[in-house]
């Protein structure tokens, strides 16, 4: 295996990662990370599996979620470990308190800082810091026509329903 192909099993974890939260897959989520990794994420400073929990908890109001992942950056340490670095820009809407009202916007952005580890063949997240740059919210009220196809914060967005993850 070249060191091209690891790096694009790298972002890939990266990219499944920004879905599986997207799409509230918390066993994907898990899936990015070694069962022993620690992440350090805002109020949250622990284990893969208490992220999951964390993310359960305050994605509760989100309706719509969006991270974008890019400068992906891959410093190889050894033969099954490298430090990345990668920006990362999320859109997260709360949940209007009223059907049709107003509803705010949060846009964060940040850095996911990582040591990636390979472990029986497989690249993960071994240790995660985010280091946040901006976080703002602004009022929106959507808009979306209703005739469109709306994403889904679950297992029924097309994502899944799709060629090889299902279905049609």
């Amino acid at each position: 295996m070249s060191r091209a192909d690891d790096r694009f099993e790298i972002q890939d974890v990266l990219f499944r990662y920004a879905r599986a939260v997207d799409r509230l897959d918390h066993d994907a989520i898990a899936a990015c990370y070694f069962d022993d990794a620690v992440d350090v994420h805002g109020g949250y400073t622990g284990d893969a599996a208490g992220l999951v929990e964390d993310i359960r908890t305050r994605h509760r109001t989100i309706d719509s979620s969006q991270h974008f992942i890019s400068n992906v950056l891959v410093e190889f340490t050894g033969q099954d470990s490298a430090d990345v670095e990668s920006y990362c820009l999320c859109f997260l809407r709360q949940k209007p308190a009223e059907p049709g009202g107003e509803q705010e916007l949060a846009v964060i952005r940040c850095r996911y800082v990582d040591r990636f580890e390979r472990r029986d063949g497989s690249w993960g997240i071994a240790d995660r810091v985010v280091v946040f740059d901006e976080s703002r919210v602004v009022p929106v009220v959507d808009r979306l026509n209703p005739d469109w196809v709306a994403s889904r914060r679950d297992g029924t967005d097309p994502v899944y329903s799709r060629g090889s993850r299902g279905g049609a």
